[in-house]
């Protein structure tokens, strides 16, 4: 063989060797992969979004259909559901609002007035249990709730009484459980008392709702549900609900 028939065989047998000229065999080693794109992480659960209906229910006994029926006009772009029934208990009122559909709106608990009537002793800690129990069944996330305070009787709740002390207790408890969500109406209503009035100046000493307000020992006049509805409007349009 000469010289230059020995150079073209070598060349040969290098370019073979190395894999060239694209004609791959299989003793070719593969080309390597590239590594495959990471799982994207799993997207955080949403938050549970907060219930924004502007309408608001009213939960109570003798007390609220009065306060429904004036605070209904004054809230012409809501609804208002009226969930006062005479004469119920906290027990008869949170049964009733468990099996009710609006528990998304804006609530407003006004309750337990009977069970100081009934029973003065044992009423504070059944209230406290029925309205922990109707708050835990709004909707997750409607923390938009009102806790009224629980309302002296003029004639039997009288500053000093058993009754008065019972109340009082009870509602400093009540602020003390829900302090972003209670609202003394019980003060407001005494606080209406004219001091230049005799008669009123002996409730606001007695620290009795003003008579302005009620017909009798408790109950509301039309121009006192007035009053106490334009308050909650007040307190409802100040939290921003």
């Amino acid at each position: 063989m000469n010289r230059r028939g020995a150079a073209t065989m070598v060349a040969s047998f290098l370019l073979g060797a190395c894999g060239g000229g694209g004609g791959g065999g299989g003793d070719t080693a593969a080309p390597t992969s590239a590594p495959a794109a990471a799982s994207p992480a799993p997207a955080p659960a949403s938050a549970l979004a907060a219930p924004t209906t502007p309408n608001i229910a009213l939960w109570g006994d003798s007390l609220t259909p009065p306060v429904f029926r004036a605070l209904a006009p004054l809230s012409p772009n809501r609804q208002v559901f009226d969930g006062g029934v005479p004469g119920e208990t906290s027990m008869q009122i949170a049964a009733r609002q468990a099996q009710d559909p609006h528990a998304d709106w804006i609530t407003v608990f006004w309750y337990g007035h009977n069970n100081i009537r009934i029973d003065t002793a044992a009423a504070p800690e059944q209230i406290k249990q029925d309205l922990a129990a109707s708050i835990a069944r709004l909707t997750p996330g409607n923390n938009r709730f009102l806790v009224l305070s629980v309302v002296n009787n003029a004639v039997d709740g009288a500053r000093g009484s058993v009754q008065y002390n019972t109340i009082i207790q009870l509602n400093q408890e009540l602020a003390r459980l829900y302090p972003g969500n209670f609202f003394d109406m019980r003060a407001f209503m005494v606080a209406q008392g004219d001091p230049q009035v005799p008669q009123q100046a002996a409730e606001l000493q007695a620290d009795v709702p003003s008579s302005r307000l009620r017909f009798d020992e408790i109950h509301l006049t039309g121009a006192g549900a007035d009053v106490v509805a334009r308050r909650l409007q007040q307190e409802i349009a100040a939290r921003g609900w």
